[in-house]
């Protein structure tokens, strides 16, 4: 039996913070973001780049001001974890991922919000990337859907946690769906299958 990732329902928090993406008709069914793993990553570089200048200025300016090398020291260290927190959690809270009873919504950016959504019914196939460094070590993938009627033809979600999982419950929603709204017993199956991981 493989692992569950996805198993939380959404937090009051998140019902609320996302009810303006929502239909009347609509509930949200999983909210999340980036992988971890790839916020990390984002952390660590942040560390090093734009975090890596403000520990060199900051040695810089105690050796000037005639300061203890070691408070330059210690202040560039905590000025550039600042400066990788502050990096990853915009990175986090500015793409996140949202699967509703009828659709999928995208959302990125925190003050200028580009927001894209794909009804179920609109869905004709699902692919997922993922390299082996990326199954392996990231636990992330690139899912990309593909629609009928966008103007682009397909929506890209990057850095998906367990992307295989998040395709599966996607693809059982829209299942859900289509069987709901066709009026029909069968279920509607899409271009792949349900795999496992």
């Amino acid at each position: 039996m493989s692992k569950v990732y996805y198993k939380d329902v959404p937090s009051e928090r998140e019902k609320k913070r996302f009810s303006r993406y929502l239909a009347e008709d609509e509930e949200l069914i999983l909210a999340t973001s980036v992988g971890k793993t790839y916020v990390r990553s984002v952390f660590v570089l942040g560390i090093m780049w734009p975090g890596g200048m403000f520990f060199i200025t900051a040695i810089i300016l105690s050796y000037l001001v005639h300061v203890n090398l070691g408070w330059g020291l210690l202040s560039g260290l905590v000025l550039a974890i600042i400066v990788a927190l502050i990096r990853a959690s915009i990175t986090y809270h500015s793409n996140r991922y949202l699967l509703t009873t009828r659709r999928i919504i995208i959302k990125k950016g925190i003050f200028a919000v580009v927001v894209t959504a794909a009804l179920f019914d609109k869905v004709t196939h699902i692919e997922v990337i993922q390299s082996f460094f990326d199954k392996i070590l990231m636990h992330h993938g690139t899912i990309i859907i593909n629609t009928a009627g966008l103007n682009k033809g397909e929506i890209t979600l990057k850095f998906v946690e367990h992307p295989i999982e998040f395709k599966n419950i996607l693809e059982r929603l829209i299942n859900r769906e289509r069987e709901l709204y066709s009026g029909h017993g069968s279920t509607v199956t899409l271009e792949g299958e349900v795999v496992d991981e």
